[in-house]
């Protein structure tokens, strides 16, 4: 998949998360509003609660209130045990006792006429049928008298629920009998403290509903902003990185087309060098092949024999040759350093060693070398390449480490170690050790210091065997390093790690 298609989508899902995160901040905005007018609503309830609950403990203390009859209020036969229910003023006005009860009844009728929240005094046994409880509120009476079922008491009841298709909170208090109600209910068996019965509210929902709409409406604007706002910056966003993956994706494609041309351009120049290579090998041979010819004709003649000219010219001839065709050598062994040349498997670097050692044994043996061996470890990489690095570095050592002071055998050491997951090798001998300004580049090529001969026989390198060693342990993630010994003498160091990498 492309990854402007993945952008897409992930812009996308971005989107939609966003949405749905807003559109559960306006669901949760309208809960918190609507808990918040049921909270206001069920503190109105208590309010008008605590009021009438206060009014008739007023006209229960007073023991009622006498008033006049009229069609509004006649006397209350509920009340027709009482002997002075219904009295005379000296002017002969007529008056009737209103007992608590029907006081709270008639001032309940008028507030709801008046303001339209309803309240009602209602119990189990009334004493007025019209204070007789409906299915809800007999259901809260009895919760009343039953309490929670663990003896702890109810004293309030609520619910919200639809009246004549309306919505209202519907809310009852506890009332218990004190001492003044016993003048009334004395005679049904009360004693104070009974659950008498309750005082019921009802109040409408719809004001408080309007108010939650509007308040939701009024923050749907700031919301419907940083909605859009959000939605707006995901699209920009979008736009930045999709032209940024377009640039991205156009300078990999001509990185990739640079990289083919530079790939394609050194499979070229590698595939002249090898040419190359080999066709300058073959008349480096010859010119060996010759002078030594040219060597043997002027030996078996006894004029020729003296001609020191001749004999000069010969020994630069042999001498150059044998350093052409060692620097033709040394360039295919660099052109091949960074590929393997065999199986990389775990390799025995003492049997490497030993082998490399027999090909040096005459330069060894003509020096007088003192040669100290360690015990190898054994290390990842192929057969072929490890000579290689054992050669580069005997060689470095047979040119360039010998001691300052002539009475002094060279001496060169080789031995290694485990070092966690590397394998570590050094190279040391006791010469005259490397200036600090070139410790990093002889390892570049055709870099190299001064070299040493045997018996008026050059045998210097060519100045790319470091850059071979380097090429090779790179190509494997390994380091290469020369450092100069405290005693005098130079130590290369190479360390190679575990695992295929090839």
């Amino acid at each position: 998949m492309k990854p402007t298609t993945q952008l897409s989508g992930a812009s996308v899902a971005a989107m939609i998360v966003w949405t749905a995160m807003m559109a559960c901040l306006v669901a949760w905005n309208w809960h918190i509003a609507s808990r918040h007018a049921e909270q206001l609503a069920k503190k109105e309830a208590r309010i008008h609660f605590d009021k009438d609950l206060a009014f008739r403990r007023w006209a229960t203390r007073h023991g009622g209130v006498y008033v006049p009859i009229d069609e509004r209020t006649p006397p209350n036969p509920g009340l027709a045990q009482i002997p002075e229910r219904d009295i005379e003023t000296p002017s002969g006005k007529k008056l009737t006792l209103m007992n608590p009860a029907y006081i709270m009844r008639q001032t309940m009728s008028e507030y709801a006429e008046n303001y339209g929240v309803r309240g009602k005094l209602t119990s189990l046994k009334p004493v007025n049928p019209m204070n007789a409880p409906d299915a809800w509120e007999a259901a809260a009476l009895r919760r009343f008298e039953q309490g929670m079922g663990d003896g702890s008491e109810v004293s309030e009841v609520s619910e919200f629920s639809d009246i004549d298709g309306k919505p209202y909170l519907r809310m009852m208090g506890v009332l218990k009998v004190e001492q003044g109600c016993l003048k009334c209910h004395e005679v049904q068996g009360y004693k104070v403290g009974d659950v008498r019965g309750g005082v019921g509210v009802v109040v409408p929902m719809q004001p408080y509903l309007d108010d939650v709409r509007t308040t939701v409406s009024e923050n749907l604007l700031p919301l419907g902003m940083i909605w859009t706002l959000g939605l707006a910056t995901i699209a920009v966003l979008y736009f930045q990185v999709r032209y940024r993956l377009v640039l991205q994706q156009l300078a990999e494609t001509e990185l990739q087309r640079q990289n083919a041309l530079i790939s394609r351009a050194n499979a070229d120049l590698s595939r002249f060098a090898e040419v190359s290579a080999h066709h300058l090998m073959e008349p480096t041979r010859r010119l060996t092949s010759y002078a030594q010819r040219l060597r043997a004709r002027l030996s078996g003649n006894a004029l020729l024999r003296e001609d020191e000219e001749a004999r000069v010219s010969l020994d630069t001839l042999e001498r150059d040759a044998d350093h052409l065709r060692g620097l033709v050598r040394d360039i295919q062994l660099y052109l091949a350093a960074g590929e393997p040349r065999g199986e990389i498997r775990v390799e025995d670097a003492n049997a490497a060693l030993i082998a490399v050692e027999h090909r040096f044994s005459p330069q060894i043996e003509a020096l007088g070398v003192e040669l100290d061996v360690g015990t190898l470890p054994p290390v990842n990489l192929d057969r072929p390449r490890l000579m290689d690095l054992f050669a580069v570095f005997l060689e470095n050592a047979l040119v360039h480490g010998h001691p300052v002071d002539p009475e002094t055998p060279p001496l060169i050491r080789i031995y290694g170690e485990r070092d966690g997951t590397l394998t570590r090798y050094h190279v040391c001998d006791n010469g005259p050790g490397i200036p600090a300004e070139y410790q990093e580049r002889v390892f570049e090529i055709f870099e190299r210091l001064s070299a040493a001969g045997v018996d008026g026989k050059d045998i210097s390198s060519t100045g790319i065997g470091l850059s071979i060693a380097r090429r090779i342990i790179e190509s494997r993630h390994g380091r290469i390093w020369i450092e100069n010994l405290p005693d005098g003498g130079a130590m290369a160091v190479f360390e190679l790690p575990d695992g295929e990498t090839k």
